[in-house]
This record gives structure tokens, sequence and C-alpha cells, in this order.
């Protein structure tokens, strides 16, 4: 890959793999509570910022099929496939087409905050094309739990402040490109085609993807599993760490993967 890739890294050069691709509008900060987490664990964990995300250069990927292929490129090239692949939302769609088709490099998948289909509000979609700051503050209100009130596991953190900061801090047309990429991509036919073990995350009060999104997704996946976190909304990874990271453990163990204290 081009040095123009940010990838945050932790854990050991060698080991099983997991790589936590993020949503719309954000970047590698989005699994925070992840990343250290999982290398004190003995995995090694790759966050990659998407291209034009972050500190990654270029233009946002205008397609998930686009995207996949970025991310199959970047999985490639640590030349240690094959790996878990983690992501949310719009990571989530592109780690199901990667895992479609790549299967010689993906062997676990772990899809949070997903539905087959992911269609976008239109105003959402108006806000994201006329006015980022208050397409940030729709998003970061949407992605909240409904009786959301402010605390946090981690002190100082403001979770609502700290999603309306990220999205509107994209570059120039980056979440209007991502939000339209979600909007077009139909994941029945990529999904169905998945043969690995699958996690599939919901939180109870999502309101950025479908109701019922999560055992759509299920039933087009063989064997996947459906674990339904309560109280959290969008990014239960964010919204619930502890738990979140106890239900990964769990799975990780499942698939064989390695695991040390």
């Amino acid at each position: 890959m081009s040095d123009d890739v940010y990838v945050h890294r932790g854990g050991a050069d060698q080991g099983d793999t997991v790589v936590l691709v993020h949503g719309a509008g954000g970047d590698h900060t989005t699994w925070r509570f992840q990343t250290r987490w999982l290398a004190a664990r003995g995995f090694r964990v790759l966050a990659p910022d998407l291209p034009g995300h972050g500190a990654t250069a270029g233009s946002a990927v205008a397609t998930i099929e686009e995207g996949a292929r970025w991310l199959a490129d970047l999985i490639a090239a640590e030349g240690m496939p094959p790996v878990t692949l983690a992501g949310n939302s719009m990571g989530a769609l592109m780690a199901i087409e990667t895992g479609a088709t790549r299967p010689d490099l993906v062997d676990a998948l772990v899809l949070v905050g997903c539905s087959p289909r992911m269609a976008v509000h239109p105003q959402l979609l108006d806000a994201a094309d006329e006015d980022l700051d208050r397409a940030a503050a729709l998003m970061a209100g949407w992605m909240m739990p409904t009786a959301f009130a402010g605390g946090h596991p981690e002190p100082g953190t403001w979770e609502h402040g700290a999603a309306h900061r990220l999205i509107s801090r994209s570059g120039e047309g980056v979440l209007a490109t991502d939000l339209k990429a979600c909007h077009a991509y139909d994941a029945t036919a990529a999904a169905g085609r998945i043969a690995i073990p699958t996690l599939i995350v919901s939180g109870s009060d999502d309101r950025m993807a479908a109701r019922r999104g999560a055992e759509d997704l299920a039933g087009l996946i063989s064997g996947a599993e459906v674990v339904r976190m309560e109280g959290t909304g969008h990014e239960p990874m964010i919204q619930a760490p502890r738990r979140f990271n106890s239900v990964i453990e769990r799975f990780l163990a499942s698939c064989g993967k390695a695991s040390v204290r």
C-alpha cells in the first residue's frame, strides 16, 4: 500500500489479525476502545483510515465495491491473511463485500450496526451535500441510544460531541460520497455467498440501520450469530465498550483465534 495510507497498529507483528473498519465520515478512532484491548490479548490489530478519511490521502471511494477492493489490497499487502474483518455501518458493508469476493483473505466477520440495505434518510443526504455541520449534528443524534443522557464509561468523554466533531471535520464531499455509497449498495447477494463464521452486533436503539436489519442480514449468512446489545445505538463498540469487547472476545475464541492475558 502507498505511504499515504494511515493504519493505526497494535499488538505483535505476528499472530491472529483483526482489521477494524470505520463508518461514514469517520476514521480509525471509532475503534479506540478495541485497538489496545485486542492488542493486549495477543491479537495483531489494524485500524485503517479509509481513502480520504483521517490521515489517509486521496478521495473517498464512490462505491462499497471499490472500498472492498481497497481493503482487500490492504490485507494482502500486510502478508498475513486470512484475517478477522470487523466493520461498523459503511465499514460493515465493505466487510461483507470483501468477505464475499475475497474469501482467501478473510476467515471471520464482525458486522456492527448493519442491514442488507442501508437506506439513508433524504434529509441527511441533502444536509451532507449542503451543510456538513448540520449533517454531523443529525448523525451524532441518530447514532445515540434514545435515552442517551451523556454519561460514558471513559471519564471525560462526551460521546455526542465527539461524534459531531469527528464527522464535521471530514474532508469536503467525503460524508456525502460515503452516504451515497451506502444508499446505493445492496448486500443481499454478497451476504448470501459468505460461508465463514460471522457475528452481527446490533444496538437495541439503533436508528441508523433498519429495525430488523441484523435479523434480515443473519437470514442471508449461513450460521451467522446475532447479538443484540440493549441500551446502545449505532456504535455499541463506543457506547458500551466493556460489554462489546466481551462479546468480541467470546466470538474470536469460538473461531479458534488466539487470546492471551
